[in-house]
């Protein structure tokens, strides 16, 4: 079995509903798992950090162009809401099986 299909089912079964958000489109709602975290201290506020995975099924199925999460810390990029709270999204790296991407690891804050 390809990492594509290995990946998509774990996140089936043991992720959580998350929605992808980007300025001008409709919302994706999506299943991501949760991977590790910490605090950040940023001034004098406390920030959670820490990585998401998720699938391409979503995006692939939706109206966005490009259909790749986009990061940008300042404000710039998209958004994941995680139990009701809005994460930026600081990184985003594909992860392949051959050419084809079938993860993208997110590191997020917020």
């Amino acid at each position: 079995m390809s990492l594509v299909a290995n990946a998509s089912g774990m996140i089936a079964r043991k992720g959580a509903t998350m929605t992808l958000n980007r300025a001008g489109e409709t919302s994706i709602t999506l299943k991501g798992k949760r991977i590790g975290g910490g605090i950040d201290q940023l001034g004098n506020a406390d920030q959670q950090s820490f990585t998401v995975k998720i699938g391409t099924v979503e995006l692939a199925a939706s109206d966005w162009t490009p259909k790749v999460p986009s990061a940008g810390g300042d404000g710039a990029g998209d958004t994941i809401t995680i139990d009701g709270r809005v994460r930026a999204i600081l990184d985003v790296r594909p992860i392949h099986d051959g050419e084809t991407v079938g993860l993208y690891e997110l590191q997020v804050a917020g």
